[in-house]
């Protein structure tokens, strides 16, 4: 599949899910707690001053609105408008200064050392050219700033995860209707066109940023988000709630 196609059914995917997508206990961040336990995850890794801050693959803005919250200098990019959109309005409601634009996560068409960090959630996954991204990503940031990556890995290949997801879905068809209108996956010729579809391990996710040329690599501990989140979960989410989510860092040397 070619690219521009490609990007195109992502983008179209992403637009139809857009509505209800902070709806889901991993994707919205809707508690005061919530968002304090992030705030202490990224204060383990950014200095205590304002930051340039690029959020690719922002979606609807829950990782650079708490950046945002920090006193952070925000803006977001994405390919679905969709998702921007209900982005814009939470930060309107909340007071908060991040910016959204369309844009393609693999190519920023930013300038050379503009940000002080890149970051995303839940987007590794997504991307057919991962390694293509953490080039573009280590090219936008100054020397010495950071790229900061929120990932996970749902699909070990076994047969007992992939029922686990099957039976979450059709229970939440079943008991919340609203929430399964739409597509919860991608087509075949989109699945088959990205590395990582399964989601991506701390090791590999190591590759890449070793591969980009980031160094002072470092895997932060979300045990206490994950466990936070959990309490917020359905019954039957929590079927197929065992994926192991983690932050990784790296550094743009001198």
């Amino acid at each position: 599949m070619e690219d521009a196609t490609l990007k195109k059914e992502i983008r179209e995917y992403w637009d139809e899910g857009a509505w209800n997508y902070d709806c889901h206990v991993n994707h919205g961040m809707k508690t005061y707690g919530e968002r304090e336990l992030w705030k202490e995850a990224f204060s383990v890794r950014l200095p205590d001053r304002p930051l340039d801050v690029l959020d690719v693959g922002c979606g609807t803005g829950a990782m650079g609105l708490v950046l945002s919250e920090m006193g952070h200098r925000v803006k977001g990019i994405d390919l679905s408008e969709n998702m921007m959109s209900i982005g814009r309005e939470k930060a309107k409601e909340c007071g908060l200064s991040m910016t959204f634009e369309i844009g393609d996560a693999e190519q920023t068409q930013f300038e050379d050392n503009t940000f002080d960090v890149v970051v995303n959630r839940h987007l590794l996954w997504t991307l057919p050219h991962p390694e293509k991204a953490l080039l573009d990503w280590k090219r936008v940031i100054k020397p010495g700033g950071f790229v900061i990556v929120i990932e996970g890995c749902w699909d070990n290949g076994t047969l007992s995860a992939k029922l686990g997801r099957e039976m979450t879905y059709t229970l939440e068809k079943l008991f919340t209707p609203k929430l399964r209108k739409e597509k919860y996956h991608y087509i075949d010729s989109v699945e088959k066109a990205l590395p990582n579809m399964g989601g991506v391990t701390q090791e590999k996710a190591k590759v890449y940023f070793s591969s980009a040329g980031l160094s002072n690599i470092y895997v932060h501990d979300l045990s206490k988000i994950q466990e936070y989140q959990k309490k917020e979960l359905t019954w039957y989410r929590k079927i197929s709630s065992s994926t192991n989510r983690y932050m990784i860092s790296g550094i743009k040397s001198e």
